[in-house]
């Protein structure tokens, strides 16, 4: 999924814009996403807002999700862009939520790390290999136990909605009658349970 990033830019110094701008992208390319950042991907510095606004309309529209900055109702730009996002029904992420959602996800993909040696970008693209499916229904099930909407969990394993609730029937069937997958679901579940208890 190709996502633009939205924040406030103008009044603020360059550089701090930019480390905001590019941990961002850090992030969300981390899980995943393939990032559209406008600064690095936009025009010089030297332009005029209306230039840069062109330029970053046209990004946008090359995207499928926009992320928003924690700030960017502090900029008539991300306003804008936000504006846009809505109305051509783009998937929106807001910093705050994603930043509250993604320590779950992390914590999920980690534990799936430690016990079957799976980075997320193995098991969310298109592999059927056995370890990458069972590895995405681990997660999936894990995601919506942790009451995440489906359509978030679609998003973060590339996936439908429909894709989404065959993987969550197939967990529960596998759990009763595949050994093999049971040891590993319960080997995640082990980690993440422990990782629960040590947080109370």
């Amino acid at each position: 999924m190709r996502i633009y990033v939205s924040g406030k830019i103008s009044g603020l110094p360059y550089e701090e814009v930019k480390t905001r701008f590019d941990d961002c992208q850090a992030l969300l390319e981390s899980i995943g996403f393939e990032v559209v950042n406008p600064i690095t991907m936009g025009l010089h510095q030297e332009a005029t807002w209306e230039q840069h606004m062109v330029k970053d309309i046209e990004l946008l529209l090359s995207c499928d999700s926009i992320y928003m900055m924690d700030n960017w109702t502090q900029s008539t730009g991300a306003g804008i862009e936000y504006d846009i996002a809505f109305r051509l029904g783009k998937d929106i992420w807001f910093e705050s939520a994603f930043a509250r959602d993604n320590r779950n996800v992390m914590r999920i993909q980690n534990a799936i790390h430690e016990v079957m040696g799976m980075k997320f970008s193995d098991y969310i693209g298109k592999s059927r290999k056995r370890d990458g499916f069972y590895a995405r229904m681990i997660f999936v099930h894990h995601c919506r136990a942790m009451k995440m909407k489906l359509t978030k969990i679609a998003q973060y394993v590339h996936r439908d909605h429909s894709s989404m609730l065959h993987i969550l029937k197939k967990y529960g069937d596998d759990m009763r009658f595949n050994p093999q997958f049971r040891e590993l679901a319960m080997k995640v579940n082990d980690i993440l349970n422990k990782n629960n208890n040590a947080q109370i």
